[in-house]
């Protein structure tokens, strides 16, 4: 009574499929009914979604200085969306120390959707800009909120993850392996 499991890997990826059984009842031992429909959300608000934001920095990478740090930024938006990674990866953690990835993986998509609608969007003018010192602090903050996000989205779909990191490091600042790397810190 299901869609064959290939067919929705190969329509929509392991990675939609394993962030959706994750964050699914089915990892509280309850009843499920599974739907193809709820793989495609998966993959279009969590996996698309996070792509295009990672496709608007590649974009404007050449402009990255690597010189500018994110956490001396005193532009609001930029300030907001740290604190919002912070609160992330608070709740992520706590969700995986206590075993309950329903909990852990489910606040990832509303992130990525507040990353998206209101950082990436209302920073465009600012990365597009002529005040190259905002500029900066725009890319580097992006930068930085999409790699703690690979290491925070790591165990709830890990092809992505590593995809996003090995672009984002791809001068080797960092490990080998976003598998690799220390969980984030707050």
């Amino acid at each position: 009574n299901y869609t064959d499991p290939s067919a929705n890997l190969d329509k929509y990826g392991a990675d939609a499929l394993r962030y959706y059984l994750m964050t699914s009842p089915v990892m509280q031992a309850e009843d499920i009914k599974f739907t193809d429909e709820e793989i495609k959300e998966a993959h279009n608000k969590v996996i698309n979604i996070l792509l295009n934001s990672f496709k608007f920095f590649e974009l404007y990478e050449k402009d990255y200085d690597g010189k500018t740090k994110s956490e001396d930024s005193e532009n609001v938006l930029d300030r907001w969306i740290i604190a919002k990674l912070n609160i992330l990866i608070q709740e992520v953690t706590e969700g995986l120390e206590n075993y309950n990835t329903v909990k852990a993986g489910r606040p990832i998509k509303d992130f990525i959707n507040e990353f998206s609608t209101w950082y990436v969007r209302r920073s465009r003018e600012r990365v597009k800009g002529d005040d190259e010192k905002d500029k900066q602090f725009a890319l580097t903050t992006m930068r930085h909120v999409l790699i703690e996000l690979s290491k925070i989205m790591a165990p709830f779909t890990p092809f992505m993850a590593e995809e996003l990191y090995k672009k984002l490091n791809s001068e080797g600042e960092g490990e080998e392996s976003v598998h690799l790397e220390d969980w984030p810190k707050e």
